[in-house]
């Protein structure tokens, strides 16, 4: 391997996010070799590409089409030479210890699949990025925005139960900023491409816990996220049909554990 990490941004149609996000990991404090691959989706946007100019040590991919979160993600995976994998949402912001911390963090635990740090908004507030396995109706009421009638399934789905402070043991984290271990993709696969977005990192925390091994939520590691700023430039009728597309997917390929 030519490389301990590879960072691996999917874009669409954010290019100031993106700028900000490559520059949070040019300040990074790191002491180990690490390469940074963007996967643009062909974004209408064609300012993205000056950025190369910008980050010149950045790798970039220029989709034709839109190929969604899994397929362009597994593209950088492909791509990269780490022994470890970081996916990072274009509007999401790494502390400059992150990257380091994420990766002592991931060869320190050697049962870890999947790590992820804690999220917040770009004011500080917690974002709930570590979660329990979700039930075919709570994922439901929270499609449906029911969760204010019935709080009580998705409360405890989002962990609000706990003070998301300490590292531990979690069934699953979001994939806006999460690393892999490249020995798990290898044994379990890559992520599902049959998710365009939505849902395909639960899929992936699941069958990294059926192949043996563990997914971690580590706190001591900080990511400022601006949360569904790509997904936002998608329509919000195609944002309905992607999510209940992938709901259903989910829960028809696991319905033997989950139904």
């Amino acid at each position: 391997m030519k490389c301990l990490l590879s960072v691996l941004i999917v874009h669409y149609n954010t290019p100031d996010l993106l700028r900000q996000c490559l520059a949070s990991i040019a300040a990074a404090e790191v002491d180990f070799s690490f390469e940074v691959i963007v996967i643009d989706n062909a974004s209408p946007d064609v300012s993205v590409k000056t950025l190369a100019a910008e980050f010149p040590r950045v790798i970039f991919h220029f989709n034709s089409g839109n190929l969604g979160f899994a397929r362009a993600n597994n593209q950088g995976i492909q791509m990269g030479q780490g022994r470890y994998y970081m996916l990072l949402n274009p509007d999401a912001c790494i502390d400059a210890d992150g990257i380091s911390g994420l990766t002592e963090f991931m060869e320190n635990h050697p049962d870890a699949g999947a790590t992820g740090p804690m999220l917040v908004y770009p004011d500080g507030e917690l974002q709930l990025s570590c979660r329990r396995f979700p039930t075919f109706r709570t994922l439901l009421l929270r499609m449906g925005r029911l969760d204010r009638l019935v709080p009580g399934p998705v409360r405890h789905y989002l962990m609000q139960d706990w003070d998301h402070q300490s590292v531990s043991e979690v069934d699953w984290v979001i994939g806006a900023c999460m690393i892999l271990r490249r020995e798990a993709l290898d044994r379990v696969g890559l992520l599902d491409e049959d998710f365009f977005m939505y849902y395909e990192d639960i899929d992936l925390c699941l069958r990294l816990w059926q192949g043996g091994w563990k997914v971690y939520y580590n706190p001591e590691v900080t990511v400022r996220h601006e949360h569904q700023r790509s997904s936002a430039a998608l329509l919000p009728n195609r944002l309905t049909y992607e999510h209940a597309r992938s709901l259903f997917y989910l829960f028809g390929k696991h319905r033997l554990a989950w139904w």
